[in-house]
């Protein structure tokens, strides 16, 4: 018996060097052409870029595992003709990602205005078209749970960003287009928003992915007032975004691009939600 639970003790031991190895493998390039911290991206090229060659950019939740995010798509997409990156919001570069840097979960409004990031995957995306020789003029992004907020919370704050297809995945709490105060809503936002951000916010093709099973209220979700107001947990809010934004479309006659999507059975989890992304994304035209 001794021996077993020795061998056994071993043989995990080499399975966690040998997955440490397979990640430390991922290709990784440093960011540094900006007015912020330097910021890592992990990244996968195919077999051959040409000019059908797409671009993806996968956005991680808080555990800030881009490098396992990058790793999920890579065998989601290995017959596709895609790039994909992955950037490293790291927690003590960018602590608020979630909000653009623009707030805490609570609703503070931050202050380090150089820091904000909005318009900062368009700046990204214009550096690797360069780098890697990408002629995609618009890119897809996905984000899963802080990754989630991130997405949604870039598609209205940013300037005109070149954006194809967008994924919200299982995000803990949202920006309504109501009376609340940033970040809960759009009432005195720290940047300027405009009639054309929200426009174009609303005819982005924006998929609000929800699992069904995401109904836990646990330490990972935000408990503050501003949250619980949009819904109990990640379902009840994603319905209720989704729902609420559609009211003002039809009050207002928008244009209205965004798709509402439930995953049977699906927990908050980036890989279950990644395969539901992955045919909205690249198999739904």
């Amino acid at each position: 018996m001794r021996l077993n639970l020795f061998n056994l003790s071993i043989l995990l031991f080499i399975l966690s060097f040998t997955t440490n190895l397979f990640a430390a493998k991922l290709d990784k390039f440093t960011f540094t052409s900006w007015n912020k911290p330097d910021l890592d991206v992990f990244y996968h090229l195919p077999k051959t870029i040409d000019n059908d060659t797409k671009v993806l950019f996968v956005v991680h939740g808080n555990t800030r595992n881009a490098d396992d995010y990058l790793n999920s798509w890579i065998r989601l997409t290995k017959d596709k003709n895609i790039a994909i990156f992955a950037p490293h919001f790291k927690r003590s570069s960018f602590i608020s990602f979630n909000t653009l840097q623009m707030s805490t979960s609570s609703g503070k409004i931050r202050t380090d205005t150089d820091l904000y990031l909005h318009n900062s995957i368009d700046t990204l995306f214009k550096y690797i078209k360069a780098k890697f020789k990408l002629n995609d003029k618009l890119y897809d992004i996905y984000g899963h749970s802080a990754g989630a907020q991130f997405v949604h919370r870039y598609l209205l704050m940013s300037d005109n960003p070149s954006v194809n297809k967008a994924v919200a995945a299982n995000a803990g709490w949202y920006t309504f287009l109501n009376g609340a105060d940033f970040p809960y809503g759009v009432k005195n936002p720290p940047i300027s928003l405009t009639d054309s951000n929200v426009k174009k916010f609303l005819s982005t093709n924006l998929y609000i992915l929800i699992g069904t099973n995401d109904i836990d209220v646990d330490s990972s979700i935000n408990k503050s007032k501003g949250a619980q107001k949009q819904g109990i947990n990640r379902l009840q809010r994603a319905k209720n975004f989704f729902t609420y934004t559609e009211s003002i479309v039809e009050q207002n006659n928008l244009e209205f691009k965004w798709k509402y999507q439930a995953v049977p059975g699906a927990p908050h989890s980036n890989k279950v939600m990644s395969k539901a992304a992955v045919l909205v994304l690249f198999e739904s035209d």
